[in-house]
């Protein structure tokens, strides 16, 4: 059933096999004119539930209530609280206030439609915490004397109001709202998951988000009335399964339910679209009972679909969905109906063993293996304030991030709207259930098991859901876990995997969640929360699996920072002590500070200053945190895309949705502004995708598709800080990648004085997958590892007689306490040059006295550690040159080209060669001569397309140029929008479309197209006119 706020108050009309089929769904949500909510503390109001759910009763000094929604929010809306997002102002509410149950309440008018002997239901999709319900005058849940009869923020509620309801003239609707047992207060230290789970989690307050006053308590659910005949259907579940991709075998089980005190002989009628599959079937129902039925090709043949439109995730195919139209009919007469969308999928899961015998989580959709690419949702707004066609906003910018999939985080999201559009958008949703950490146990487990089972039968049609997850870091209490194991395997046939801890048991642990440069992804997998049992076990090659969490602050654009923060407050930054112990500042309060010390608030603010420089003022620290934000991001993900299989299976970032206005983890922002995180993730995360390791140098082509590429070509560019290139480091290669899959291009050789680089090496042993050669191919993310007894020697042969006057050794954890250095010129008469008795292992530069050698040969004799010498590379050098055309800043640009010559993927990147991670030089670059063409603008479907020639007419490099878009009048940003591209750099001469999509609505008036240069003047380079 789709959600209220795609319904309109009225008559629903059906035609299906020449019946005229009338029903009514009527909105009960306050955005229904006619519906008024009415809200007012239980303290102060004297009357029962009875007297208050009487048609006319009238409460005075209520708050206007927002329906879906939460009590407190109803109070901001109604101007009784100031604006929540700004500043401190949430930290300042009296929590008492709202800790406190409260009376909801409503009068509507039965529609005309109704008529005399049809049955009226009312719904409530979610209350929480607990709820008791009144309906004109009676009490309809629990007993009489019963309170908190509904208990969970995901159980919905259904009452048949048929007796009570009145023909003419109003009814009215009471509700009690509770709010969580446990009075957690704002600054207190409880354990509010035990106690109140299952609930929204977060509403005691994370390390993103604030505490909420009332801990989001409310009717947090669609409120509707529907208006059926005596029988009934409640969660139909259509299932498909895939014997192979060629045919597809449907069943169909809803439970049907006879309410009246007769027999009932019913037809139900089913119609399958796409394929204009129909069947009927015939059955009688008892009064009084529930008939679960099963309908199946062994009944209707037809069920069995040939060439299936199938569901795939984004990049991997068309997230096809079918609708199955189900009908209850009796005599003719349209009882119940129910429209099911569905996509025909079937996940796969395998735990394939790395290198070091840990297993990887594996996922597999159609037959194909999938690489799993996406982030965690910590809440869709911190006040419940996200529904409807807003999910479509920010699954859609999801999509355009390259996103297979989307970590519902503690099952945060109680809204069907979420799954519709991850269904559209072809998302996957790891969905949380309601525990973490080292809370793993609930005050109610009988009302935990309800919510989650109400969960699994409402979601289950959704093909998006790929696994269900018991717990964050940490496994249900035993009785818990065992429940949803069972009850996943009933209620869902096992169709996806359960798992009971989201960061073990196949998983590669959580972590980190502070910035780290992209060389340090690519040289380690290690994370700093990981508790399996043995440790789990990290490395350059290894450990990378599949990531449930990992992020990094993120700073938001100027322009979203002055929509929460006060002028006076804005700058300079806290220091660095203010940012580790200081509660007070108004960044700690947006989560730059003491209460995010996971994002490391210090490393972020140290790397932005030394990276890019000492900012003058905020403006241009946020400017600089742009390129920090997309290093970063994009090294995560291409590390990760580096280690495909060799073990990466997938990355979930923490976090890719913002539900309140931040500095920490996220990609756009709460206003929907794209972070350079987003534009970091949405390059990495190509289907097609071309990269540069920082640590290896090694380009490799990408290929996240269910299809192979074929001939493609890869090519790389060098060019100085000004826009020159160096031609001697142009290369390209022709390459195949399979589907799902990587391949390594080539290498560039930014060391051209290493005499070793490429040339073969010898070893008395090698393990698996870890051979000699690995110590010579310029990566310092593969090693040669021997096996585990002393002595072991490796050695390299130059081709010729080279002379030699230093060696560089990088070795891995596993390093030589003691070897020598030898040379020869026959590989069998060999001279020590240099002995080492008390190696700390790590990078070791030994300069020697020049000598003249064709091998050079590393001869361990005495291990550090029990495991075998392991060593990632062996460099050999004469005398050094300067290199000054890779001096201070260089910029790598590298192109995809497929068969035919068109580009598939492209990727630029800024690096300094001499000094690492100093780009400081970037500041002193001059400004670029830009011009701006609008070439295209049209109208489809309600979204304005705009396409935009954007071309640097001068001799010197535009870097990292940002578009926004904003009103002509207003001045008012134009969000949200979706660009193909932004953070741009043109080389000289070079031209570059950039289309840009927004809601029709927004750009009315016209809208002013601003650029601006890093460093430079933000300037408005083109008007478009409505």
């Amino acid at each position: 059933m789709k959600k209220l706020n795609l319904f309109f108050t009225g008559l629903f009309v059906f035609l299906f096999n020449d019946i005229q089929a009338q029903t009514s769904i009527v909105s009960l949500n306050s955005s229904n004119s006619k519906i008024v909510w009415e809200i007012k503390p239980q303290a102060d109001v004297s009357f029962s539930g009875n007297q208050i759910s009487l048609p006319g009763f009238q409460f005075t000094d209520y708050v206007k209530g927002i329906v879906p929604g939460i009590v407190f929010n109803s109070y901001v809306a109604a101007g009784k609280e100031k604006d929540p997002n700004f500043s401190d102002n949430i930290y300042k509410v009296d929590e008492t206030f709202y800790n406190r149950p409260f009376w909801y309440r409503t009068e509507f008018e039965i529609p005309a439609s109704y008529k005399k002997g049809q049955r009226v239901w009312l719904h409530f999709d979610g209350t929480n915490r607990f709820a008791d319900f009144y309906f004109n005058g009676n009490k309809i849940s629990g007993t009489p004397t019963s309170i908190k009869d509904v208990s969970g923020h995901m159980l919905r509620s259904k009452f048949d109001v048929t007796d009570l309801i009145k023909e003419t003239g109003k009814n009215a609707v009471a509700v009690l709202i509770w709010d969580a047992d446990q009075k957690k207060r704002r600054d207190s230290k409880e354990a509010f998951g035990v106690a109140s789970s299952p609930t929204y989690l977060a509403a005691a307050g994370w390390d993103w988000m604030p505490y909420v006053p009332g801990s989001l308590a409310g009717i947090t659910g669609n409120v509707f009335l529907k208006i059926t005949g005596d029988v009934v259907m409640d969660d139909p579940w259509v299932r498909s399964d895939l014997p192979n991709r060629d045919i597809a075998e449907i069943s169909i089980m809803p439970n049907i339910k006879n309410v009246s005190s007769t027999n009932q002989d019913v037809t139900l009628n089913g119609l399958i679209q796409p394929g204009n599959i129909s069947f009927t079937k015939n059955i009688t129902i008892p009064k009084g009972e529930t008939t679960n039925i099963t309908i199946s090709k062994n009944d209707f043949p037809q069920l069995a679909i040939n060439n299936p439109k199938l569901w795939w995730p984004n990049g991997y195919g068309d997230p096809n969905l079918y609708t199955c139209n189900l009908t209850c009919t009796i005599d003719g007469k349209i009882s119940d109906e129910k429209e099911i969308k569905f996509g025909i999928r079937k996940y796969e899961y395998k735990m394939i063993d790395n290198k070091v015998g840990m297993p990887v989580l594996t996922l597999f959709i159609n037959g194909q293996k999938l690489f799993v690419k996406g982030g965690n949702w910590g809440m869709s707004e911190y006040l419940l304030r996200c529904h409807g066609a807003e999910y479509e906003t920010k699954i859609s910018l999801h999509k355009d991030l390259n996103y297979n999939m989307i970590r519902c985080w503690t099952g945060c999201v109680t809204d069907d709207e979420f799954y519709d559009y991850c269904d559209k958008y072809g998302i996957m949703v790891w969905d949380d259930f309601w525990l973490y950490v080292a809370f793993n146990d609930v005050a109610q487990p009988e009302a935990f098991k309800a919510n989650a089972l109400d969960k699994v039968r409402r979601l289950r049609n959704h093909p998006c859901i790929a696994v269900w997850c018991g717990a964050n870091e940490t496994h249900p209490k035993p009785e818990l876990d065992n429940y949803l194991r069972e009850m996943i395997a009933k209620e869902d046939n096992n169709d996806r995997l359960y798992k009971s801890c989201s960061n073990q048991d196949g998983l590669s642990g959580s972590g980190w969640w502070g910035n780290q440069p992209p060389k340090h992804h690519f040289e380690t997998s290690g994370s700093n929360l990981a508790w399996n049992d043995p440790p789990y076990p990290y490395g350059s090659d290894y450990g990378y699996g599949f990531r449930s969490e990992i992020g990094t602050a993120t700073f938001p654009v100027y322009e979203s920072i002055i929509k929460f923060m006060p002028q006076d407050q804005l700058w300079p930054l806290p220091t660095d002590e203010q940012l580790r112990n200081d509660d007070n500042t108004i960044y700690n309060k947006h989560f730059f500070g003491k209460e995010a010390s996971n994002a490391n608030p210090v490393n972020y603010k140290r790397s932005v200053n030394t990276e890019f420089g000492e900012s003058a003022n905020l403006q241009e620290f946020c400017e600089k945190a742009q390129l920090l934000n997309i290093e970063v991001m994009k090294g995560m993900y291409e590390a990760w895309n580096d280690k495909m299989w060799n073990d990466a299976s997938g990355l979930l970032i923490w976090m890719s949705q913002s539900a309140y206005p931040s500095f920490v983890w996220q990609t756009y922002d709460y206003y929907y502004d794209a972070t350079g995180s987003y534009w970091g993730a949405k390059k990495a995360c190509e289907p097609q995708h071309i990269q540069w390791n920082c640590s290896s140098n090694s380009v490799k082509v990408i290929n996240t598709t269910s299809k192979a590429l074929t001939n493609v070509k890869a090519m790389v560019n060098v060019y100085d800080i000004n826009g020159k290139e160096i031609g001697k480091y142009r290369k390209s290669a022709v390459l195949n990648v399979n589907p799902s899959n990587i391949n390594e291009a080539f290498v560039i050789n930014f060391n051209t004085s290493n005499l070793a680089l490429g040339k073969k090496a010898f070893a008395s042993s090698s393990t698996k997958n870890m051979d000699a050669a690995l110590i010579t191919d310029g990566s310092s993310g593969s090693r040669w590892e021997s096996e585990y007894s002393d002595p072991q020697w490796i050695y390299v042969d130059l081709g010729k007689k080279q002379k030699i006057e230093s060696v560089v050794l990088k070795w891995e954890a596993a390093f030589a306490k003691e070897y020598e250095l030898q040379v020869s010129n026959d590989a069998n008469n060999w001279t020590t040059i240099y002995k080492q008795q008390n190696s700390k292992g790590g990078t070791e530069t030994i300069k020697i006295k020049p000598i003249s050698a064709q091998f050079v040969k590393l001869n361990c004799t005495s291990r550090a550690t029990i495991f075998g010498y392991s060593l990632f590379e062996l460099e050999v050098y004469g005398k050094m040159q300067k290199q000054q055309e890779l001096s201070p800043v260089q910029f790598v640009k590298l192109k995809l080209n497929d068969n035919q010559g068109n580009l598939l993927s492209e990727n630029f990147y800024w690096r300094n060669g001499i000094h690492d991670e100093d780009y400081t030089a970037l500041n002193n670059m001059k400004e670029a001569t830009i011009s701006c063409k609008l070439i295209d603008k049209n109208v489809e479907n309600d979204k304005e397309k705009i396409k935009l020639l954007i071309k640097n007419d001068s001799k010197v490099i535009a870097f990292a140029n940002r578009i926004r878009l904003v009103n002509s009048v207003t001045k008012e940003r134009v969000l949200p929008l979706i660009l193909n591209e932004n953070y741009f750099s043109l080389l000289p001469g070079e031209e570059k479309i950039i289309t840009i999509e927004a809601d029709s609505q927004l750009l009315k008036g016209g809208v002013d197209v601003l650029l601006k240069q890093f460093g430079k003047e933000e300037k408005n380079v083109l008007k478009i006119v409505d």
